[in-house]
């Protein structure tokens, strides 16, 4: 796989083009900024990571990040700073990892053949 090029957009920023590998500073990328706060996806309408989506999102005190939407795979989030509030029918309530996972078993293991693909 190649390296893809990045190419300035009017708005400000910059996009890879095209298929290929990349590496993009969060700072150099274009970025959207709104009502849900400000947003970065790293990607250009070519080139998206078909099964990964990786973004950065910067939330002011009480801002709401999103609305409900559905997905056909797993979404994760990973706060780095302050604390992430679930919103379920109309009640607030922090999201605690510990309680949230609660009921389910973890162990810590190395690298299990089989897990990735080849």
């Amino acid at each position: 796989m190649t390296e893809a090029k990045f190419v300035p957009v009017k708005e400000g920023g910059l996009v890879p083009e095209g298929d290929g590998w990349f590496v993009l500073n969060a700072k150099d990328a274009r970025w959207l900024d709104g009502d849900l706060g400000k947003y970065t996806g790293f990607e250009g309408a070519e080139s998206r990571f078909p099964q990964l989506g990786i973004n950065i999102n910067v939330l002011a005190p009480g801002e709401a990040m999103t609305m409900y939407h559905r997905e056909n795979a797993q979404e994760d989030f990973l706060v780095l700073a302050g604390e992430c509030l679930l919103i379920v029918d109309g009640a607030e309530r922090p999201l605690d990892p510990k309680l949230a996972y609660k009921p389910f078993e973890f162990r810590r293991s190395g690298y299990e053949a089989g897990w990735l693909p080849k």
